[in-house]
């Protein structure tokens, strides 16, 4: 069963896959367009998934065999199809026990699956092989997300702001973890400085809406998600929201017409 926080971990772990794929083992020079695919961060999951088995049952050395890997855990971690992500992280573990990034991959899947006892192992031991990585703790706040284990996240999130101030990500991540705990007030604060840090970020701007939404600040809400809309103008939900805020408006023209838009970009409720 996949825990209620769930849509919270598949939004970061878009963000996070970036660090997957930065911190793998490099491929040797090659023109082949799998390996190019395998190793593009724009690539979608299932181009990455295809593209990394066709390195994996290739003829590779070790390091690029365990890249492949690598990036085809993160992407069967998109797909939701974690059992396949573990069983790649797995993998590479056997080739580079020390590498920490696949612990942290193992343990996104083992917490999203609801194992958390797993998840949080394997979290612990990417701390204790990367002490000083921000990116790392990270891991364990989210498995903390995953469980409710509210405080702890907090703690993880402090520590990693600590270590990395100018990451908006933890930003978003910290003021989630202060909506759970009802600080509103103190969620504002984050989401504020993870636009400060990175204004062209759709995903504080989404957050901090939902935030103001469910405040009844309606006027706030409405300025967030139109500004998801022209950043992100693929969000379907940002869409649907705007519409409900323009019919509290009283706009009916506009309020049909960004519910059509949503619907057209597969909003279904």
């Amino acid at each position: 069963m996949i825990s209620r926080s769930s849509l919270t971990l598949v939004l970061t772990v878009s963000a996070v896959l970036v660090g997957f794929v930065a911190a793998a083992p490099r491929f040797s020079a090659a023109s082949d367009a799998d390996r190019k695919t395998c190793a593009n961060r724009q690539a979608t999951a299932r181009d990455t998934v295809a593209a990394c088995t066709s390195v994996v049952n290739g003829k590779s050395d070790p390091s690029e065999q365990a890249g492949a890997y690598q990036d085809r855990g993160a992407g069967y971690l998109r797909l939701r199809e974690f059992d396949r992500a573990i069983a790649d992280f797995d993998a590479v573990t056997r080739m580079y026990p020390s590498y920490s990034t696949a612990y942290a991959g193992r343990a996104l899947a083992y917490c999203t699956k609801g194992d958390y006892d797993r998840g949080m192992e394997n979290a612990k031991q990417a701390i204790r092989l990367d002490p000083k990585s921000a990116k790392m703790i990270t891991y364990r706040g989210i498995c903390n997300k995953e469980r409710g284990a509210w405080r702890e996240a907090l703690a993880d999130y402090d520590e990693a702001i600590r270590l990395s101030p100018n990451d908006f990500d933890h930003y978003n991540s910290r003021g989630d973890v202060y909506r759970e705990l009802g600080d509103e007030r103190a969620a504002l604060a984050d989401f504020a400085t993870a636009i400060r840090l990175s204004p062209d970020n759709s995903q504080s701007y989404r957050k901090r809406g939902k935030l103001f939404f469910d405040k009844n600040e309606y006027d706030s809400a409405f300025a967030d998600y139109d500004r998801v809309i022209r950043l992100d103008p693929t969000d379907n939900t940002a869409w649907a929201m705007r519409a409900f805020l323009y019919q509290q408006k009283g706009d009916m023209t506009h309020a049909v017409a960004d519910l059509e838009q949503a619907r057209k970009l597969g909003f279904k409720n």
